[in-house]
C-alpha cells in the first residue's frame, strides 16, 4: 500500500456509488477528498442537499466504517478542478460519468507543468430501477442508498390502446416485477398511418418524447429553469415508452409487420424490436399506395373493427396462436435490453 490519491464530491447522503469509489482508495497509503462547498451546491445541483458540515461528518462516518478513516483528508472544494489541478498526488478517483473531468484536470496540471494523475475510473452502480444510484433519487425517496425501490417505478406510455399498454405491462413485469406504475395517453406519433422501415423508429421516438413531455412538464430533465428540472426529477415520470407499428421491406416482394419500442428517460433513447410476421404483399402495397394502415385493411380483410386494439393482425393470421401483446411484450422488454446489460453487466452502448 502506498502512493496518494484524491477525489471529490458532494456526498449529500452516502450510497453505494459512493463507497465503490472509496473502496478504489483503499491500495493508498494517503486519500484526499474534496468535499464540494454550499456555495458550488447551490450553484450546481438542483436537488435539496444538506451544510457542508453535514456532509462532512457523514463521509467522516462512512471513511470511519471502512477503516479509511485515519489516511484520508478533507479539503473544502468551490469547483470540479480544485485542490486536484496542484495537489501532490499520484492518481485521481472518479466515476464513468466524471471522467472528463479527470482529463480537465490532468490538462490544467500539464499547463502548470505537474506530474500528470493517474486516472482510476470506478464503474457505476445501479439500482433496481436501473439508473445510476443517485442522492437526487434517494432524496426523493425513489431508491434508498443501496438502490432498493422505495415506490413504484413511473412509466408513461404514448398510447391509450388497451392492447399496447397489457402487452407493456406484461413486458415491464419481466423487468421490474410489480414495482411500477403505467400511465397511458394517446400521443401523436407525427408519421404515415402505417409507416414503412426507418419512419417507424422515428414514430415510436416522437410518442416517447410527447409521453415524457406529458408527464414531465416542458421542462423535463433537460428544463432551463431550476424549478421545472426538479418538478421533473420529483414528480414526473422515470421513463417513457414510444410503441409504434410498421412494415419492413427485408426484400423485393417480402415486408414483414414489426413493432418497434422506444423507450427514454429524459436524455437517451433505447430501442426494442417485437416479434415479426410476413403480410400478403398486396396488403402491403395498398397500405403504400393509399396511406393506409394495416388496422384498416384488416377491417376488408377479416370483418373486424378496430383490430389493432384488440387480437391486431397477428392475431387473426395465425387464427389465434400469437396476440398482437405478444408483440408489444416483446419490444417493450427488447427496448430495455440495453439498460439492463449497462446495470448487470457493465456493458457500454
Amino acid at each position: 500500500m502506498k502512493g496518494h490519491c484524491v477525489l471529490g464530491g458532494t456526498f449529500t447522503c452516502m450510497h453505494d456509488g459512493h463507497r465503490r469509489l472509496l473502496g478504489a482508495c483503499r491500495r493508498f497509503s494517503k486519500i484526499t477528498i474534496g468535499l464540494t462547498s454550499d456555495e458550488y451546491v447551490r450553484s450546481h445541483k438542483i436537488y435539496p442537499s444538506l451544510p457542508f458540515s453535514k456532509r462532512k461528518s457523514g463521509l467522516e462516518a462512512e471513511l470511519a466504517r471502512m477503516g479509511l478513516r485515519k489516511r484520508a483528508s478533507i479539503v473544502e472544494i468551490d469547483s470540479g478542478i480544485d485542490v486536484a489541478d496542484r495537489i501532490d498526488a499520484d492518481a485521481i478517483v472518479v466515476s464513468e460519468e466524471t471522467l472528463k473531468g479527470a482529463r480537465r484536470i490532468n490538462l490544467e496540471r500539464a499547463r502548470k507543468g505537474l506530474p500528470l494523475l493517474e486516472v482510476i475510473s470506478v464503474p457505476l452502480v445501479y439500482g433496481k430501477d436501473l439508473r445510476k444510484i443517485s442522492c437526487a433519487d434517494i432524496h426523493f425517496k425513489k431508491v434508498d442508498a443501496k438502490g432498493g425501490l422505495l415506490s413504484p417505478i413511473p412509466i408513461q406510455a404514448g398510447t391509450d390502446n388497451p392492447t399496447k399498454l397489457s402487452g407493456a405491462s406484461r413486458a415491464l413485469a419481466r423487468v421490474f416485477g410489480r414495482k411500477f406504475a403505467l400511465k397511458g395517453h394517446k400521443e401523436d406519433s407525427a408519421v404515415s398511418h402505417h409507416p414503412f422501415n426507418a419512419e417507424t423508429f422515428a414514430g415510436a421516438k416522437n410518442r416517447a418524447h410527447a409521453a415524457w413531455k406529458r408527464a414531465n412538464g416542458t421542462g423535463g430533465r433537460r428544463g432551463k429553469t431550476r424549478r421545472g428540472r426538479l418538478a421533473a426529477m420529483g414528480n414526473g415520470c422515470t421513463y417513457s415508452l414510444g410503441i409504434e407499428s410498421g412494415l419492413f421491406t427485408l426484400a423485393p416482394n417480402l415486408h414483414v409487420d414489426i413493432t418497434i419500442c422506444c423507450v427514454y428517460d429524459g436524455a437517451r433513447e433505447t430501442y426494442g424490436t417485437g416479434m415479426g410476421f410476413v403480410v400478403p404483399e398486396w396488403i402491403a402495397k395498398k397500405i403504400r399506395a393509399h396511406g393506409s394502415d394495416l388496422s384498416k385493411v384488416m377491417r376488408e380483410v377479416a370483418g373486424e373493427s378496430n383490430i389493432g386494439r384488440k387480437q391486431g393482425a397477428l392475431g387473426w393470421f395465425s387464427n389465434g396462436v400469437f396476440h398482437r401483446r405478444d408483440q408489444i411484450e416483446t419490444a417493450v422488454a427488447c427496448a430495455f435490453v440495453p439498460r439492463i446489460a449497462e446495470a448487470k453487466k457493465g456493458m457500454h452502448y
